[in-house]
């Protein structure tokens, strides 16, 4: 990692995940600068997980894969929580991933941070470190939409749509269908902001899981109203992607795997879930 790794500090880990159809790893970092009314993800909060340098979650990291793979696999999952709340861990995990010879580096973010007004450098500097692949969240278009949903402005987090698309790297953009709240309306003008950028950025949209949700702020979307979604935003953008549960004629990612929790301890307990 070199000089990048003796200034990052220690993040919270909270597990590996590896997968069992394809060898992969996630890296689950805690901690989010948004308070989204219907998270899901554990890792939210700043406590819990364990605290390590990127150099030592790598080297747990490594010792997991091979633990249960045998090998490096060539794919890496960077999420969280919010990823990017400490620029010089993140780079440094990054720099790290491609000189053990990561060929895919996957970061998941809300993006706000590589946006915010100050850092302009920062996504270009995680594109030259090695990242290979962004997914970015627009939870919602309308300012006080976001603003009430997340607690923070969106404005930021479509700043850094235009920042990474500038640097090459493959881009994801992903929203949460949650019904009275981020609708047809909503999706449309997040499709339409994203056609302005590059009518070929991949959009996928996602059904509200109200089951797993931090607060129960709405229901499930139903097919008809995903589907909606979907044609709409495909009259703005060449490549819209949604949910397995709204299959028929439309594209979807592939089947549910099974997953290998790998908690960060000495011993690298492992739990199949």
């Amino acid at each position: 990692i070199g000089d990048m790794g003796d200034k990052a500090s220690k993040r919270g880990i909270q597990y590996f995940t590896l997968s069992e159809i394809e060898p992969r790893i996630w890296f689950m970092l805690t901690g989010c600068n948004f308070r989204c009314r219907g998270c899901f993800r554990p890792a939210r909060d700043g406590g819990g997980g364990t605290l390590l340098s990127p150099e030592e979650a790598l080297e747990r990291a490594e010792l997991a894969c091979l633990k249960y793979y045998g090998k490096l696999p060539a794919k890496a999952m960077i999420t969280g929580g919010e990823p990017t709340l400490d620029r010089d861990f993140l780079i440094a995990l990054v720099s790290g991933l491609r000189a053990k010879g990561f060929n895919e580096i996957v970061l998941m973010s809300n993006g706000y941070e590589l946006g915010r007004e100050g850092n302009g450098s920062y996504a270009a500097e995680l594109v030259d470190s090695g990242l290979t692949e962004a997914h970015i969240d627009i939870k919602a278009f309308s300012e006080d939409v976001h603003r009430w949903y997340t607690g923070r402005s969106n404005k930021p987090v479509l700043r850094c749509v235009e920042l990474l698309h500038d640097t090459g790297v493959n881009l994801l953009i992903q929203t949460v269908y949650i019904p009275g709240i981020v609708e047809e309306s909503e999706i449309e003008q997040i499709a339409k902001f994203l056609s302005s950028i590059d009518r070929g950025i991949k959009y996928r949209i996602n059904p509200f899981a109200p089951t797993f949700a931090y607060e129960r702020v709405s229901r499930r979307p139903t097919i008809e109203e995903m589907e909606n979604a979907y044609r709409l935003a495909s009259q703005y953008l060449e490549n819209v992607i949604i949910s397995r549960s709204c299959y028929r004629e439309f594209p979807t990612p592939p089947s549910q795997e099974t997953w290998i929790t790998v908690y960060p301890d000495p011993d690298l307990t492992i739990k199949r879930r």
